[in-house]
């Protein structure tokens, strides 16, 4: 094995090609800017010189991202793990780093690993390279570099464990900043919606009081009135405006309408437009009337709302990370779906009730027989949540009644075996004869593969971890086993893990 490991973004011929392509792109664009200023003037409309300089610039960013990325290297020696980057230089001892583990982002629908050193002192810092896709040569590359690496470390320093942690989106060591800073910013939009409540309100009661002008006279606080003929309208559907053109841009050019207001006004019709703050509210013709509509505060409290339910999202995430912080890394948190239904729960009760917002909400006898059952609710729903979400402990195979009758546990074999040829298994089946694991729920033992119980053994019994959790539940337990000097893993539910090893004859080690 090498004692010096240095990782590189290969270098193609078409890397400097795009390289000398930016240089020459970036000798346009000074030239092009320094003829605008020398020459033309900072004042001077624009020139085809100008068009050269906006055309060479994505040349220029694509080139120094190349040359960013074909400079970037990670080197991995006796002494530690060195990183270099154009901003800074940075350098790990062995003896600093507790695990060197493996990050698997989603962009785009598509896994993508990264190499994460975990530091003893709990701090995560992501190495450039190396850098797995979804694609068998690239993540092949990837997983030699990550295992030279980790070679490395136990031969100069101490892991912290003896096999590969897999960090993802679902695992206790994911970083929480996004998570804070998310939830953050839902809060505060939906303080700056709270806010604006009494605005909307008080414009609507404004627009709603409003009488006409006095004959003569124009004020942007009275409803004055003015005759025009219909031009032609442009109905468009989806999210594009729709306008209504007056004849001889009077009193103004177009107004922005609904597409059904559009399709109803037809070329020639008479129709009053009416203004209010120097804007056009309402149209009204012989065949329709259209109304501009003023957002109440209650539908601004229900957006407010909106917020705030959805800030509990990454809230909710951010809890039972918190409950899990002592866990591995890569062992798998329970999900965050009893409190998507406890914030569903609240919604059904706090946006009606949000709508109907009076100037007294809290003092009202109806805002409190609406608002204290949904609170309870809510309560009750959240307390369950938390409950459903605790980090359940792994526990050794317990007494269990006896089995009678053939009976089908879901339980899983994750590794290939000869009881398990291709991970077929979906089920095991207990009573009536050995246990044997099955790719079906019963009845009968059809392509049973009975499972060699004396040549197994229970090493430990532990949660999901990694990309486990892609393939059973996070609710499950697994059991490693020693298969005559082989580790496979069994995972089931905690009660049917324990019902499958105790059927098994087995037991952990002391």
């Amino acid at each position: 094995m090498n004692d010096v490991l240095v990782i590189r973004l290969p270098r193609h011929f078409s890397t400097w090609i795009l390289v000398g392509l930016g240089a020459l792109a970036a000798l346009v664009a000074a030239a092009s800017w320094a003829y605008r200023v020398v020459r033309l003037g900072m004042d001077a409309p624009f020139q085809a010189t100008d068009a050269a300089a906006l055309i060479a610039l994505p040349f220029v960013l694509l080139a120094v991202y190349v040359l960013r990325m074909a400079t970037i290297s990670v080197r991995a020696d006796a002494h530690g793990v060195h990183l270099a980057t154009w901003l800074r230089r940075r350098t790990f001892s062995w003896d600093d780093i507790a695990d060197v583990q493996q990050l698997v982002k989603v962009y785009r629908s598509t896994p993508v690993q990264r190499g994460v050193l975990r530091l003893r002192d709990g701090r995560q810092v992501m190495l450039p390279l190396p850098y797995g896709a979804d694609h068998p040569r690239f993540r092949a590359r990837f997983d030699a570099q990550l295992e030279s690496l980790r070679s490395l470390h136990r031969r100069y320093g101490t892991p912290a464990t003896d096999y590969l942690a897999v960090i993802t989106s679902r695992t206790a060591g994911r970083s929480w900043k996004a998570l804070l800073a998310f939830c953050v910013g839902l809060l505060a939009c939906g303080a700056l919606a709270a806010y604006f409540v009494p605005t909307a309100s008080g414009h609507l009661r404004a627009w709603q009081s409003a009488v006409a002008c006095p004959a003569g006279q124009v004020d942007r606080d009275c409803l004055s009135t003015v005759r025009a003929v219909v031009e032609h309208t442009d109905p468009n559907s989806g999210k594009s405006q729709s306008w209504v053109y007056f004849t001889d841009d009077r009193p103004l050019d177009r107004t922005s309408v609904p597409e059904k207001t559009a399709r109803a006004f037809q070329p020639g019709d008479r129709v009053t437009l009416t203004f209010w703050h120097g804007g056009v509210h309402r149209i009204t013709g012989e065949r329709h009337q259209w109304t501009e509509h003023f957002a109440t505060g209650g539908e601004v409290a229900v957006l407010s709302a909106l917020f705030a339910l959805g800030a509990g999202v990454p809230a909710a995430q951010l809890a039972i990370r918190r409950r899990g912080r002592g866990l591995p890394a890569d062992e798998v948190l329970p999900s965050v779906w009893p409190f998507l239904v406890a914030l569903l729960g609240t919604g059904v009760w706090l946006l009606p009730y949000a709508h109907t917002l009076t100037t007294d909400p809290f003092l009202s006898r109806a805002a409190y027989l609406w608002l204290v059952p949904g609170a309870v609710a809510s309560v009750a729903l959240f307390a369950w949540a938390w409950r459903a979400t605790r980090i359940r402990r792994p526990q050794a195979a317990a007494a269990a009644a006896a089995v009678t009758g053939e009976t089908f546990v879901p339980a899983r074999f994750l590794d290939a075996t000869d009881y398990n040829p291709h991970g077929f298994g979906t089920h095991i089946v207990l009573g009536d004869g050995l246990p044997a694991v099955v790719p079906h729920a019963g009845p009968g033992r059809f392509a049973a593969k009975e499972i060699p119980a004396q040549r197994l053994s229970v090493r430990a019994i532990r949660r999901a971890r990694g990309e486990e959790a892609e393939s059973v539940p996070r609710s499950w337990h697994i059991a490693e086993l020693d298969d005559g000097g082989r580790w496979v893993r069994l995972a089931a539910s905690p009660k049917d893990l324990a019902l499958v090893l105790r059927e098994l004859g087995l037991s952990v080690r002391a």
